[in-house]
């Protein structure tokens, strides 16, 4: 019969199991529960090398058991809290305590129905889970865990230089580990700058900040990121412009913030866990007038807090805030208030027809009236503002049409200086001449009007500035322009190279997008490679998928569920509907134990009963004359000698009458083996 062997590989082996169980319960807190684990490892590893040693004297493995700890352990993972931003630890140590669980009952039952591979499978995998996140100090358990590992499940007779050889390599590998990690020590300051430098411009957008610096676009431009994806707007026809930021006060370069918003918004509702605020009251929801699309914006990198979306938005949906900032024209910020958020929810509203365009979709007056800083431009530079307009011929213009007509005369302007800059100015990713500041020699504004050529950061600025001079409110605004529509994909993008800034002009009552930027020169338009198009639609497909299933509308039900499902357990009615279950299981065993008895003992037919009675009378007239019926014969074999021995028996050995009740007898032996499998 087969039997345990055991060895130093045994010990070893009860070893690893203990040091998996202590490993993850210290791992996640739950050191009591990876002792019990341990004592149980132990205490097994005992009874199958003395009392148990036969495989065949262990319990049977009972899949039951397996297979029935996943709605325990289902059930915790439903009643833990999420983690947002992050995994959840239970979705690493639900998964290891099962593993080790499973390990447990194959250990149990090895050799009668559970298995070495299983049980070597499941150890190594607790193993692994207890390896995440590992606290400081603890992380030569895994190594010595795999070391015993290896011995416990090494081929029996490997000769021992060979695991000599394993341990040299495992030596060599950690000291050549070391020996880089100290090279990286010394060396860090040498490459620290410059990986620095990547990493902020890897992880940041350059130019969104709350405080712009002018010129910062052109990192956007001319680093190796350029063409990074930052923005995945889930809409095939999106608006040409996404604002992101409009800017108040221009000083030395430098762009701020307005310091007055127009409105708080507040949520109106909540989509799942999506708080939705709307810019004013019920304009989210369709109705005869209107119709609602939300759509989805994604943002690979840090957007500063600023929600970007297109002019004209209702309202927006975003996770983990409890309100937005609604500045006058449309910028909106808080979307970091409560840690930074990586995609929202915009809403268009579009009227069903033409004749419900002015109030179906409107936003009240007061969200777009311009504040005093829309006006406000710096003494310092009205003598380059002054020179400027007046090479663009622009105060000649307002003089000549401000008395027929306002309006006409603030869209002249504007066409005028888009003229000027288009004739007189050329794109560059660069303006030649500004290094460092030194005053007004060097401002940047000043160098770029000499140099005329630049990109859309100057352009802007410096139109801002010359409206504002001329009393036409403007401000400085960036965001992202002309989104790459590729066939195909369901959704557009914005590259970094797709950053971009303009002017909000207030003309005729209502901001105007004003770009006076001249287009782009064809070398600097490059298209993305074939390969890099198809692994992006991989990407933003993959990122739809993620999100409806963390986010989607069946979390609704999974959510509703888990709170029944926490009230239920904490009401008493469950226990007692589970009492009365166990207790109906429990009665019906023992009823249906109590039949099977009653029919193995008591229930026996009128028929058989006879035949009961004829047998045992047939066996004592037989054994009147002599023949009795041996231990474990059948009745068939019985008749057979005694058949024959009647044959032989003389009657004057005995009496006539013996002899007929004998012959009568064998009959009956005769008739019940010919009529047994009937009753």
């Amino acid at each position: 019969m087969a039997s345990e062997k055991v060895d130093i590989r045994y010990a070893f082996k009860v070893l690893f199991l203990c040091l998996a169980s202590v490993n993850l319960g210290h791992t996640f807190d739950f050191l009591w529960l990876g002792l019990l684990f341990a004592i149980y490892f132990v205490v097994v590893g005992v009874l199958n090398a003395t009392r148990r040693r036969e495989f065949a004297k262990r319990p049977r493995y009972n899949k039951i058991l397996a297979y029935g700890a996943i709605v325990p352990l289902a059930l915790f993972w439903v009643m833990t809290p999420s983690v947002e931003n992050g995994v959840s630890p239970y979705l690493i140590f639900l998964p290891g305590i099962y593993l080790l669980y499973l390990a447990a009952l194959q250990e149990r039952s090895r050799g009668n129905g559970g298995f070495e591979v299983f049980v070597a499978f499941d150890g190594v995998g607790a193993l692994l889970f207890g390896m995440y996140m590992v606290p400081h100090g603890w992380g030569f358990v895994g190594l010595v865990g795999f070391l015993l590992a290896l011995c416990a499940y090494s081929r029996r007779g490997t000769a021992p230089y060979k695991y000599g050889l394993f341990l040299l390599v495992i030596a060599v590998l950690s000291a050549i580990s070391y020996g880089g990690w100290q090279y990286w020590k010394t060396q860090r300051y040498r490459y620290g700058a410059q990986m620095a430098e990547n990493y902020y411009q890897r992880e940041r957008m350059m130019g969104f900040d709350p405080v712009a610096a002018l010129g910062s676009f052109g990192s956007n431009y001319n680093s190796r990121y350029n063409s990074q994806v930052v923005l995945r707007v889930w809409d095939k026809q999106p608006s040409r412009y996404f604002k992101a930021a409009s800017y108040e006060k221009y000083a030395a370069g430098i762009w701020k913030l307005p310091t007055s918003f127009a409105k708080r918004l507040y949520p109106a509702y909540y989509q799942v866990d999506y708080a939705v605020l709307e810019v004013a009251d019920s304009l989210t929801k369709a109705d005869s007038l209107r119709e609602v699309e939300q759509i989805w914006v994604q943002s690979t990198l840090n957007n500063f807090g600023f929600v970007f979306a297109p002019y004209g938005v209702v309202g927006f949906a975003a996770k983990d805030v409890d309100s937005l900032t609604y500045y006058s024209g449309g910028m909106v910020q808080g979307l970091d208030g409560n840690g930074k958020r990586s995609d929202w929810h915009y809403f268009k509203c579009r009227p069903v027809s033409a004749e419900n365009v002015p109030e179906a979709c409107k936003l009240p007056d007061s969200l777009l009236v311009p504040g005093a800083g829309d006006l406000m431009v710096g003494e310092r530079y009205l003598p380059l503002i002054d020179t400027v307009i007046a090479a663009m011929e622009l105060r000649d213009t307002v003089a000549d049409s401000v008395a027929a007509d306002s309006t006409a005369a603030d869209s002249l302007v504007l066409q005028k200086m888009l003229a000027y800059y288009l004739a007189n100015f050329t794109y560059s990713l660069s303006v030649p001449g500004i290094t460092r500041w030194n005053g007004a020699k060097n401002e940047p504004l000043a160098v770029f009007w000499r140099e005329k050529q630049g990109f859309c950061e100057y352009y802007a600025t410096l139109a801002t500035l010359v409206l504002r001079r001329l009393n036409i409110p403007a401000r400085y605004v960036t965001g992202f322009a002309n989104p790459e529509v590729v066939e195909g994909l369901p959704y557009s993008i914005f590259r970094r190279k797709h950053s971009h800034a303009w002017v909000e002009a207030y003309v005729d009552n209502r901001w105007v997008i004003f770009d006076p930027t001249p287009p782009i020169l064809p070398q600097f338009a490059q298209a993305p490679s074939w390969w890099s198009v198809k692994w992006e639609g991989v990407r933003g497909r993959f990122a739809r998928v993620m999100h409806a299933l963390k986010e989607g509308e069946w979390r609704r039900v999974v959510d509703n569920w888990q709170n029944q499902s926490t009230a239920l357990l904490e009401s008493p009615i469950l226990y007692a509907v589970l009492v009365i279950l166990v207790a109906g299981f429990a009665g019906r065993k023992i009823y249906v134990a109590y039949k099977l008895n009653s029919k193995s003992h008591a229930f026996v037919s009128t028929r058989s009963l006879e035949w009961v009675k004829k047998l045992d009378r047939a066996e004592r007239d037989l054994a009147r004359v002599g023949l009795r019926r041996e231990p474990g014969e059948t009745v068939g074999k019985f008749a057979e000698r005694c058949r024959i021995a009647l044959s032989h028996l003389a009657e004057d050995q005995t009496t006539l009458k013996k002899i007929q009740r004998a012959r009568h007898a064998l009959l009956v032996l005769d008739e019940y083996e010919s009529n047994r499998w009937k009753f």
